[in-house]
């Protein structure tokens, strides 16, 4: 489902270079992916999802090489076939909740908003217990409840493949584990890899496998 071979990148501006030999994660497996802060972990994650484009090699994920994709149809790609979780909820003060999960609609032309998308939405709120808060704002929320809301609009597209960047690093024990517990479910009924950038040690044994991205450059 993903692939990653003799992938090399390094920013314009100098200071800093990435290369990975082999990386290969399978559908419905969980990878960890772990390291020293400035070691290249988001960098990669950002490679896996089509943020950024290498300089050399492949980055194949549910059977599309990103690498050889432009830009806008790295966009594209993205919204289709990727759920991303970030530390920093990403969510819009001026949207409430609701229209914050649908927000991958109306910012991509390569997807459709109709019936089922809402009611696809209005359910995932549900489940995450925010049910009753559909019609707040993120301001009015705690910090797991905002990171639920993320959570929430990462899965709403129906992703082939799951990545977080450190998703949990902002909350407590109980909602670390109930953002884990749902992206966990979806991987499990969908088949979807999940790759999650991580420091929190008492997650690792959650993962099929943890990736240090030291081993994976030497």
């Amino acid at each position: 489902m993903i692939e990653v071979r003799n992938l090399a990148f390094g920013y314009p501006q100098g200071g800093f270079a990435l290369s990975v030999t082999a990386l290969a994660v399978a559908p419905g497996e969980s990878v960890a992916v772990v390291g020293p802060s400035g070691c290249g972990k988001t960098t990669l994650l950002h490679l896996l999802a089509g943020i950024l484009a290498p300089a050399s090699g492949s980055v194949v994920v549910d059977g599309v090489d990103v690498a050889e994709l432009g830009r806008e149809d790295r966009q594209d790609f993205r919204a289709l076939a990727v759920g991303l979780v970030f530390q920093e909820f990403e969510l819009l003060d001026y949207l409430d909740v609701l229209d914050n999960v649908l927000l991958p609609y109306r910012v991509s032309p390569a997807l459709t908003l109709d019936g089922e998308a809402r009611q696809r939405a209005a359910l995932l709120v549900e489940q995450v217990g925010l049910g009753e808060k559909r019609c707040s704002y993120p301001r009015r929320l705690s910090q797991g409840e905002r990171q639920r809301v993320a959570v929430c609009r990462s899965l709403v597209t129906r992703p082939k493949v799951l990545f977080g960047d450190e998703p949990t690093a902002n909350l407590d024990a109980d909602n670390r584990d109930h953002v884990m517990d749902t992206l966990f479910r979806y991987r499990v009924e969908q088949r979807a890899p999940l790759v999650v950038v991580t420091h929190d040690r008492e997650l690792h044994g959650r993962f099929d496998t943890v990736a240090d991205v030291r081993e994976l450059t030497a």
